[in-house]
């Protein structure tokens, strides 16, 4: 019998597995044109020049002294910008002389030298933009009161920064590769339009997907599990306070494993009344300090009632100033905040705060931006409704004070300035951000001419804008303000702060603080340069409160003037020599408590 013919396979599996021997060519092919283009391919020359101008610009001044890393991720992302930029020039200006006509050649007797000169140019210029800036940091360094950088530090920086730009040309060169490698597995099945429309939107899901398994999925949850870690770590260098005074405490609501670290830290450290008493030579009262922490079985509204209870039993309504903090992402307080209020009252204070996060603030601003302003809106209305079931005159005066994100979540318990001057007895908010609702208000209605470092509000009657201790007296130019009047609003903010000056819009726009070039620890050498400037300001935040106090965002010795000018604390002119002497006594005592500031 003889065999029947084979059986014919089916349209689909023919259909498949032709797709598949297609899909392992052009792989392979594919692959091997991969590497050649993300390895040995020229680079584009228009893109090279922009890339050079960039770098050169890139070591331009900004407001603080670089680390190794701000100068790597200013050189490696403005390279990333320039090159991007100038190869898109490059193309746009050849379709426009093509459009037109026009070329340009160069004699073959004459591309040597050109060629030479070329670099010549590059050289020098790459070598003079470095040594100047080089010296710039050298002259920012002073400014702020630091030593200077080791000339290893900016050789690190400028290579680490080149090897990043490199590294972002091969990304760029294999997303252009994944680009083609959808294409020519679409190409035979599609029409050419709808090929590359959809080979693009391939292409960015794909490096979306990595982006999101690289970021969140590693960088992010290590970030969070970091947070975590460090908020529940109990420090042996943080000893449990023994009065009965602090949260956490003998006799307290809140246990002293509830607080969070950053809360430890606040509620055992400061003075007591003997060291407040020896500062300044009254009899000093133990002052009390007060922390609740939000958790996961308690949410923000029961965080600040557990606050109100502390206040309770601590006996705060009796005391003659109460003041409520809106902390930062972690929680964390400004010690030489706390201590001021302390030793200027003699004592005779509550203040208090609550946790609303555990992350790091431009991680708590970029997942969870709207905690922190319910943090400081219902601690303000609990202690609010609290008090207002007192008698008028057994009621402590009530301020409101926040550092950085702390100020953003603080002043977002208030819909305006009114209700702000209406509701509490005084303020302080130290480097404010420039997002903050109610410093955009503030800035928009400021007297024009007033630099932008420090704005005139109303003529300083009730809000004056301080960048060190004299601007409490007279603004940034030397004039008088107008009688200052109750309450009292300071916003403190340094020039060289760029946690103040930090804004999306620096893309794309020059600030009117940087056009002006007011700013006395700024050097006047800063310029504003698209996408560069950003990226340099951003890079100048991480460590901005590392720097020397009084600069950056370091807030230390002025608050001790701030607080005793808010807190009504004022002496005829013929008095303030003495004042300062107190000051500097009682700044003494703080950094006695407080070294590390």
């Amino acid at each position: 019998m003889r065999p029947g013919p084979a059986p014919r396979p089916s349209a689909p599996r023919s259909w498949l597995g032709g797709a598949v021997g297609a899909l392992r060519g052009v792989t392979a092919s594919t692959r091997r044109r991969s590497r050649r283009i993300a390895l040995t391919a020229p680079l584009d020359t228009g893109g090279f020049l922009g890339a050079s101008a960039a770098a050169w610009i890139s070591t331009s001044p900004s407001l603080l002294p670089r680390t190794w890393w701000m100068w790597a991720a200013n050189i490696g992302l403005s390279e990333v910008y320039g090159y991007s930029t100038g190869a898109l020039a490059a193309r746009v200006l050849d379709r426009l002389g093509r459009e037109l006509g026009l070329e340009v050649r160069i004699a073959p007797d004459h591309r040597r030298r050109a060629r030479w000169l070329g670099a010549g140019a590059l050289v020098g210029i790459t070598a003079y933009s470095w040594v100047r800036g080089v010296l710039r940091q050298r002259e920012i360094s002073h400014l702020v009161q630091e030593e200077p950088k080791n000339l290893a530090t900016h050789v690190v920086g400028s290579a680490a920064g080149l090897g990043a730009s490199v590294g972002a040309l091969l990304v760029a060169r294999s997303l252009l590769t994944t680009a083609r490698l959808y294409r020519a597995l679409l190409r035979p099945y599609l029409p050419a339009g709808t090929v590359r429309v959809l080979s693009l939107l391939l292409t960015v899901a794909t490096a979306a997907v990595v982006a999101d398994r690289l970021l969140r999925g590693r960088v992010l949850e290590s970030m969070i599990e970091r947070a975590e870690a460090a908020n529940r770590l109990i420090s042996p260098d943080v000893p449990r306070p023994t009065s009965p005074l602090r949260s956490g405490g003998p006799e307290s609501l809140e246990t002293w494993q509830s607080l969070g670290a950053p809360g430890r830290k606040i509620v055992s450290g400061g003075a007591d009344a003997a060291r407040i008493g020896a500062a300044t030579g009254v009899q000093a009262r133990e002052p009390i300090r007060v922390y609740a922490a939000a958790s996961p079985s308690r949410d923000l509204e029961s965080t600040a009632q557990a606050v109100v209870a502390e206040l309770e039993r601590t006996g705060a309504w009796d005391r003659e100033v109460l003041v409520l903090f809106t902390g930062t992402g972690t929680g964390w307080l400004q010690e030489w905040s706390l201590s001021a209020i302390e030793f200027l009252t003699g004592g005779n204070c509550a203040t208090a705060s609550i946790q609303y996060s555990y992350y790091p603030s431009p991680l708590t601003y970029l997942i969870d931006r709207r905690s922190p302003k319910r943090a400081g809106r219902l601690l303000l209305e609990a202690v609010r409704r609290r008090l207002a079931a007192l008698p008028e005159d057994r009621r402590p005066a009530l301020y409101v004070a926040g550092e950085s994100l702390g100020s953003f979540g603080g002043q977002a318990a208030f819909r305006d300035v009114p209700e702000m001057l209406r509701t509490v007895d005084g303020a302080v908010w130290t480097g404010t951000p420039s997002f903050t609702p109610l410093w955009q208000q503030l800035t928009s209605r400021s007297r024009p001419g007033s630099p932008a470092v420090a704005p005139i509000i109303d003529g300083g009657r009730h809000i004056r804008v301080v960048t060190r201790p004299r601007d409490l007296h007279r603004d940034y130019w030397g004039g008088l303000y107008e009688p200052w009047e109750f309450p009292r609003v300071v916003y403190a903010q340094h020039p060289s702060d760029p946690v103040v000056w930090f804004d999306p819009s620096l893309l794309w726009r020059e600030p009117a603080w940087l056009r002006e070039r007011a700013g006395h620890d700024v050097t006047p050498a800063m310029r504003w340069f698209p996408w560069i400037t950003f990226w340099q300001i951003a890079a100048d935040m991480p460590l901005s409160i590392a720097v020397r106090g009084g600069h950056g965002h370091a807030y230390h010795e002025e608050m001790v003037p701030i607080w005793a000018a808010v807190l009504g604390q004022d002496v005829p002119e013929g008095e303030r020599a003495a004042q300062r002497r107190r000051h500097r006594e009682i700044i003494a005592a703080i950094r006695e408590i407080h070294p590390q500031g």
